[in-house]
């Protein structure tokens, strides 16, 4: 089922840091190869996930497609898991519906199947890439509905190969709030800036290689500004409660520029039940498949996009300072 990647592709892969090493607390439920055993044990016989409507998922399949890759690259055993939710992706038209419902789903899809091996141009007839192509607000440069579903766009298009306009880069600076942040909703005031998206959009600027910019530094700041001891919240306002969601997005966009997330990972495992999975915020300790797929890339040390390895050899390059995961 897995194909190669199309020559001339872009391999970027996912940066790691010797302090993003994963986490594993023998005081909860045992790291990143527990959390992956857990994830599998969801998985439904058709390969699917189940969303918030109880019943299989494109959007949640794509998730845990997502971290499966980054925990098989990190060299976690997933058994089958990844060959059955693209299966599960590619049968009758889910591929299809979900890559039409935006571009942010279109290119999250794209990032999908590039980590987990398989050509993005023609899969289950649908180019998911084409959406993300033709995604772009000619007025503000902005992928999508908002700088959530820019920055996978953006990572979308680097991770393919293909060039990403000025003028996606532009709109990430005209989009910044004083504060250093981004907000979901495209809005600049400090107030809406919130720290997953801040998140995504550090990973696409390390991705078009402006991981020392300004842009980022600023960006860094604030996201560094909603971490405490217990983790990071979703933004920076007071009495804001840490969750296992933003702790994990935070680990992966302060790693895209170079920062030291050794305490960070040790607040997310505080997250992880005894069972592997991952809750999303302390005092509600059920398991959280949603949580628990975020948690998997960063106890793994894993930015997007990702490539596996053996699809960064040949004409494929990676980007400055990116890192290739061992074969």
């Amino acid at each position: 089922m897995t194909v190669a990647l199309l020559p001339g592709m872009r391999g970027v892969v996912a940066q790691a840091t010797p302090a993003a090493s994963p986490v594993a607390s023998p005081a909860v439920g045992g790291g990143i190869e527990a959390a992956v055993k857990w994830l599998a044990e969801q998985q439904n016989d058709d390969g699917s996930f189940l969303g918030f409507s109880g019943e299989p998922d494109a959007g949640t399949t794509v998730d845990a497609l997502t971290a499966l890759a980054a925990a098989k690259e990190s060299g976690v055993d997933v058994g089958d898991a990844i060959d059955k939710a693209v299966g599960y992706l590619e049968s009758g038209d889910v591929a299809l519906v979900y890559a039409q419902t935006g571009v942010g789903q279109a290119a999250k899809l794209t990032l999908a199947l590039v980590a987990a091996g398989i050509d993005p141009t023609d899969f289950a007839h649908v180019t998911p890439l084409l959406i993300v192509e033709h995604g772009q607000n000619a007025d503000t440069g902005v992928y999508g509905s908002g700088f959530y579903d820019h920055a996978l766009a953006i990572l979308a298009l680097v991770a393919t190969g293909n060039d990403v306009p000025d003028s996606a880069l532009d709109a990430i600076q005209q989009g910044q709030a004083a504060n250093g942040g981004w907000s979901f909703d495209g809005t600049t005031d400090d107030a809406n800036a919130d720290s997953n998206t801040t998140a995504m959009v550090l990973q696409a600027l390390a991705a078009l290689g402006e991981e020392k910019s300004d842009l980022a530094t600023r960006g860094a700041a604030y996201l560094q500004a909603t971490v405490t001891e217990g983790g990071a919240s979703y933004n920076a306002a007071e009495g804001s409660l840490p969750d296992a969601n933003s702790t994990s997005l935070a680990i992966q966009g302060l790693l895209a520029v170079g920062k030291d997330v050794t305490a960070l990972q040790a607040s997310l495992a505080t997250f992880q039940n005894a069972d592997g999975s991952f809750f999303y915020q302390a005092g509600a300790n059920d398991p959280n498949l949603l949580a628990t797929v975020q948690a998997i890339p960063a106890e793994a040390g894993v930015i997007l996009p990702i490539v596996p390895a053996a699809a960064t050899t040949g004409a494929l390059l990676l980007f400055p300072g990116a890192v290739a995961f061992a074969a």
